[in-house]
């Protein structure tokens, strides 16, 4: 029924029907139509291999000392004190650095960062990147998935209504 409407209509705005004619369009008078294209960035990487070991986040070791982050990433724009914890915090743009007792003890990547750098390898912040380039979750939690490698893991925290990355977090496993 929709098609024969379709087809009726086109029959009447075509020149040959005897409806509506339109006069010749000369090459010069045609314009080209935009086309908006969109990038979907969730795309799983190329990734052959998932990474095998979680040695960096961004530059930062677990191994690394205070002296070591502030030479890595300058001077912190600012530092915070956790008495509880016994924590210090240094506070970078899009990521957090926790120290305690002079040592690294997380690294936190905030989404705006819009990638990560595990080891030497850069990752989108995207479910798909992620997954294809650290393999499968150890664990999966309503929170987030959980990476597993040498006593060290990598959670990437999840908004657990649309799925989206809202942090990325390198810690030691102490489960094993």
């Amino acid at each position: 029924m929709m098609l024969d409407v379709v087809l009726l209509l086109l029959g009447m705005l075509s020149p040959y029907s005897g409806g509506v004619s339109t006069p010749p369009v000369s090459a010069a008078e045609m314009t080209v139509p935009v086309v908006h294209a969109s990038m979907s960035w969730d795309t799983p990487a190329q990734q052959v291999e998932p990474i095998d070991s979680y040695e960096t986040l961004n530059g930062i070791a677990l191994t690394d000392r205070t002296e070591d982050v502030v030479r890595k990433l300058g001077e912190p724009l600012e530092v915070t004190h956790d008495r509880l914890l016994g924590t210090t915090e240094y506070h970078y743009s899009d990521m957090t650095v926790g120290l305690n007792g002079g040592l690294t003890e997380y690294v936190h990547v905030e989404p705006s960062a819009k990638s990560i750098q595990v080891n030497d390898q850069s990752i989108l912040l995207t479910t798909g990147h992620v997954s294809a380039s650290l393999g499968t979750p150890f664990f999966k939690g309503e929170d987030g998935d959980v990476y597993v490698q040498d006593h060290q893991a990598i959670k990437v925290f999840k908004d657990p209504h649309n799925g989206e990355i809202v942090g990325v977090d390198l810690f030691i496993d102490y489960s094993e």
